[in-house]
């Protein structure tokens, strides 16, 4: 079962009842760097973050996982007497997650191919002069929290029945680094987005079959498509009714059941 509503995403997580969700994974929108987002300020840009991952919590049962695609973002300089600003969104958030209560579990690492990333680094090539060395940027960062429980991970397993145990198991293949590699997504008409390579992963290792999983941030739906291929009850809310009609489209190709 997969639910898309397009609405504020603040409003909607504030009318679900508490510890409803077994998964959340997203990646929030680009501080004013897409044509989708737009805030004042950067300040004002984090404490929207800090609401809605203070109400994910909220959803969120006891003991169970928080998951976010993010990266720095670079603003580019007006003119050129000014210098590029980049924003260290996944450190401050890091910061903003504690504060709400989030255990902070793992980190993992990202990597595109050196062909998908903008070339930041065309001058240092011609002149290579120290200081102005800039690399260009084939990483994105993936934190996983989890909900502070009063026990272990073993319980969750324990009070899950054997047979949804069964069919969730992870098959071989599976990552056993916090480094992974994936192209990224480029059939998209979606300016951000994630592979399903990627959600996949997330889904298959952090949830079983039959669990509500969340996306506050769906976008053109890939986090849902995963929760299609595999199983599992899926929600996603975006405020840009293009996306939701996107993800609709892409939800009806997708063929869904996989093991």
């Amino acid at each position: 079962m997969i639910n898309l509503y397009n609405e504020d995403c603040l409003k909607l997580l504030q009318s679900m009842k508490n510890e409803f969700i077994d998964l959340t994974f997203t990646s929030p929108p680009y501080y004013n760097a897409k044509e989708y987002s737009f805030w004042k300020s950067y300040e004002e840009y984090l404490i929207f973050l800090e609401k809605v991952f203070t109400e994910v919590f909220r959803v969120t049962c006891t003991g169970r996982m928080c998951i976010i695609n993010i990266s720095p973002v670079i603003e580019p300089r007006k003119s050129r007497s000014h210098e590029s600003i980049r924003y260290p969104i996944p450190f401050n958030l890091f910061a903003i997650m504690s504060k709400i209560g989030w255990k902070y579990l793992d980190d993992i690492i990202w990597v595109k191919p050196s062909g998908a990333a903008k070339n930041r680094n065309g001058g240092f090539f011609q002149h290579r002069k120290p200081v102005a060395y800039k690399p260009n940027v084939v990483t994105e960062m993936i934190l996983v929290f989890q909900k502070p429980a009063p026990f272990l991970i073993d319980k969750i397993l324990k009070n899950c029945p054997k047979e949804i145990i069964n069919k969730s198991l992870v098959g071989d293949g599976y990552e056993k680094t916090n480094v992974w590699s994936l192209n990224p997504e480029k059939k998209s008409n979606h300016p951000a987005p994630f592979p399903v390579a990627l959600s996949d992963k997330i889904i298959q290792y952090y949830s079983f079959v039959g669990d509500n999983v969340l996306d506050p941030f769906v976008g053109s739906g890939t986090t849902m498509i995963s929760c299609k291929n595999y199983n599992r009850h899926g929600f996603g809310i975006d405020i840009h009714k293009k996306y939701i009609d996107l993800a609709f489209e892409r939800l009806e190709k997708a063929k869904g059941g996989r093991k």
